[in-house]
């Protein structure tokens, strides 16, 4: 074998080692539920992120985002505006919800204004259908009521492949009119505002889930209380 044919085979071998270890990091970094909206995987921002704001948002963008979207409760008036982009299969958005949430409004309550923002990442098989689920339990004053039992039940559904049962048990539940109720999911009404929320996201700099604006104040990931809570402080005192 001659010295040009065994550079050839060198380089060549190189290239798939390359490939073989790109492809591999993005399957482990995509195990870890958190992902950038165009599919590309990264590392979870709680484990990576500082737990202070790291960009506030112009008055424009802070406009398109504190406003619409899948949900909205609280005061017009509130002096704490929070908007959260996520979505119902985001382990680390279920993370938060378990440990950040509910204490956010048991110690602020009618200060806040929060808007929800949907952002279903790709590579998770039943994000844009439960967040059309949610936003026809809306159609029935049931946003909320859905948003909790489905991240309160995600052991229940979060790793089959058909969960239709499961979201009829928990209209059911929450007492919808099942028949209006189904008629909203199949006729794919909320579909393209879905996709719309996830597209503002973007331009917004949205780059996983959850990520979270407090006045503007942007915080990423599924980060301890005392980080929201030193953001909201920090903006009362003003």
């Amino acid at each position: 074998m001659n010295n040009k044919v065994l550079g050839i085979i060198i380089v060549l071998a190189a290239i798939a080692s390359f490939l073989g270890g790109a492809t591999f990091t993005q399957w482990q970094t995509q195990k870890q539920g958190v992902a950038l909206p165009t599919g590309e995987a990264t590392p979870s921002p709680s484990a990576q992120q500082p737990a202070e704001p790291q960009a506030v948002l112009g008055a424009e963008d802070r406009g398109k985002i504190e406003g619409g979207g899948a949900a909205v409760k609280g005061s017009e008036n509130a002096p704490i505006t929070i908007v959260e982009f996520s979505e119902y299969q985001c382990p680390y958005c279920g993370k938060y919800v378990d440990e950040t949430y509910f204490q956010i409004f048991n110690d602020y309550g009618d200060q806040i204004r929060y808007f929800f923002h949907d952002c279903p990442l790709p590579f998770h098989p039943h994000a844009q259908r439960l967040a059309e689920v949610a936003r026809c339990a809306g159609d029935q004053d049931k946003y909320w009521a859905m948003h909790d039992l489905l991240f309160e039940k995600r052991d229940e559904w979060s790793e089959k492949e058909e969960i239709t049962t499961n979201i009829n048990g928990y209209a059911k539940q929450l007492g919808l009119d099942i028949e209006e109720f189904n008629a909203c999911l199949d006729s794919g009404k909320y579909t393209q505002a879905v996709e719309d929320d996830m597209a503002l996201g973007q331009a917004v700099g949205v780059q996983g889930t959850p990520t979270f604006f407090i006045n503007g104040n942007r915080l990423v990931g599924a980060q301890p209380y005392s980080a929201f809570k030193a953001i909201i402080d920090a903006e009362l005192s003003k």
